[in-house]
């Protein structure tokens, strides 16, 4: 494959759009490759365009890549230095950033539009620095504090264009020095400053009506939390929501202001009526990730909270309402996830909980599913029962729980299962629901499948939900691109409703195709769950 400057920039589109990461990144080496072997200037339309879509989805680190071979070819151009800085910034790159940005700034002068970007992203690259840095290190925090509100504020106040999202910037970064007791230099009083600033930037945004744009939208969130206003919140929040310019960069964007400079969090007002809505969505807008998941998260006053305000259905609509009822669900299946470990603490394997009579009228009323290869007496290299301890990661002082009697097991050759008891359960455990049936294989768009475990054996428990198509099914074998690693063996394996259609067990990059299909191809394989129900009818009394 070579790079077609006619064909591959919408190849890449149309593979950015489909979440097809290894796709994208692809062709952004051939691109690269290209950019290396010929002196032939890049059409400018064309690169913007380029970094514009590996920006929207979130791709930074392909974003820099290709940034950075644009540069070296001789594409030196102020909006490609700023997407290479913008790359480096969300990377956590700050001083790199910095060092790309000053002289950026200083050669844009009179370029009102990409000297005011460039200031924003130097604002945001000390924003950052001064959340990381600790309270311990006072002039620190104090010289990050002053050099981001500058870059803000000097913009807000004298460019002719008008930059309400750097106007926003500074009512947040000076609320957060009051409430840390830092005082900027030029603002005795940043809390009256930053309210101020806050009804300026939304008085204006008001007068926009029907013409503000998703920026504006999301500003104007940022300035009712200013204002105490959560139900106006709230709304502007749907408004965003809805704005078809509103993709995964401006949500990660407005969900990291709210939480690292407003500091709002899932355990109060706004943020428990914020943070969850604006989550969910952010996922939707990504084809979902691998989103790590603690114990706080799937607390059960966490999940009430998500109940808690009428509002959300009011206000947001049925489909953004289903959306966080979606993410709720997510985080109920967690509880029912355990991490399968050797009597070392050492990860393993993944199992899950189900109820026992949902598999066969004789098993108790739960039970622990895994892989055969995981966890057996009978399989060289697997786990023996004796040995096997289960620890519930997402499930807070849950404690490590030994495995009982095997129930039934299915050789690796065969279904690859192991059901067992385990000696005792967490209080706040939850049972993985059975799908009543498979999902159609021939649906269009395609359906889709959802995995939660610990891949490569991992502590904290993480869900895999980015380029999750299914890819084929026979009788027994679902194959599906849903992200795993090693220790993913023996995850459950959702539908898109959050029922358990299969157990995980394998994946391989030249995966044998399925009902007699030549070939291969990469992809993750699982057992269809009423498989291992039917064969249970047989082997058990």
């Amino acid at each position: 494959m070579t790079w077609d400057i006619s064909e591959s920039p919408r190849q890449l589109r149309e593979a950015v759009g489909a979440f097809d990461r290894p796709r994208a990144a692809d062709l952004c080496a051939e691109l690269i490759r290209h950019l290396r072997g010929d002196d032939t200037p890049y059409p400018e339309l064309s690169a913007r365009d380029i970094l514009g879509q590996l920006r929207r989805k979130r791709y930074f680190a392909l974003l820099q890549q290709v940034a950075d071979a644009l540069i070296q070819a001789g594409a030196n151009w102020p909006v490609i230095r700023r997407q290479y800085a913008q790359a480096l910034l969300d990377q956590g790159m700050l001083t790199a950033a910095v060092a790309i940005l000053k002289p950026l700034v200083a050669e844009t002068v009179g370029q009102e539009y990409e000297n005011g970007e460039a200031r924003g992203l130097l604002g945001r690259a000390y924003k950052q620095m001064y959340i990381a840095a600790r309270p311990g290190a006072p002039e620190q925090r104090r010289r990050h504090m002053k050099e981001a509100v500058s870059s803000y504020y000097d913009v807000y106040r004298y460019s002719k264009e008008e930059k309400l999202w750097h106007g926003i910037n500074v009512s947040a970064l000076l609320a957060r020095a009051a409430r840390d007791g830092v005082t900027p230099s030029g603002f005795p009083d940043p809390a009256t400053t930053a309210r101020e600033v806050a009804e300026q930037v939304l008085g204006r945004i008001v007068v926009k009506g029907d013409g503000a744009d998703a920026w504006d939208r999301a500003t104007a969130v940022e300035a009712c939390v200013a204002l105490g206003r959560a139900d106006d919140a709230l709304g502007w929040l749907d408004s965003y929501l809805q704005a078809p310019q509103a993709d995964a960069f401006e949500l990660a964007s407005t969900l990291r202001q709210l939480t690292e400079v407003w500091q709002l969090s899932a355990d109060a007002d706004p943020g428990a009526r914020l943070l969850p809505v604006l989550q969910a969505s952010l996922l939707g807008r990504m084809g979902g990730q691998e989103l790590l998941v603690g114990s706080d998260d799937v607390a059960p006053e966490t999940l009430q909270r998500l109940d808690r305000h009428d509002g959300f259905e009011k206000i947001l609509g049925i489909e953004r309402f289903n959306s966080l009822t979606w993410f709720r669900c997510a985080l109920e299946r967690c509880r029912a996830v355990g991490r399968v470990e050797d009597q070392f603490q050492c990860g393993v394997g993944t199992g899950f909980l189900v109820a026992g009579r949902s598999l066969h009228s004789s098993l108790p009323e739960r039970v622990f599913v895994t892989n055969a290869h995981v966890v057996s007496a009978d399989v060289p290299d697997a786990l023996n029962p004796d040995q096997a301890v289960v620890t519930f990661r997402a499930i807070e002082q849950a404690g490590a729980y030994r495995l009982g009697k095997v129930l039934w097991c299915s050789l690796p050759h065969q279904l690859d299962a192991t059901i067992a008891a385990l000696d005792n359960y967490p209080a706040d455990a939850a049972l993985c629901p059975v799908a009543a049936r498979r999902p159609l294989m021939d649906s269009d768009p395609p359906p889709q499948t959802f995995i939660i475990g610990h891949p490569s054996g991992a502590e904290q428990i993480m869900l895999s939900i980015r380029d999750n198509r299914v890819l084929d099914g026979d009788q027994t074998r679902i194959h599906y691109r849903t992200p795993t690693l090693g220790g993913s063996s023996g995850s459950p394996v959702f539908n898109a409703t959050w029922e358990l259609i299969a157990l995980h067990h394998a994946g391989r990059t030249d995966m044998p195709r399925l009902n007699g299909r030549p070939g291969t191809y990469p992809a993750n394989e699982g057992i269809w769950l009423d498989r291992i129900r039917a064969e249970l009818q047989t082997a058990l009394p």
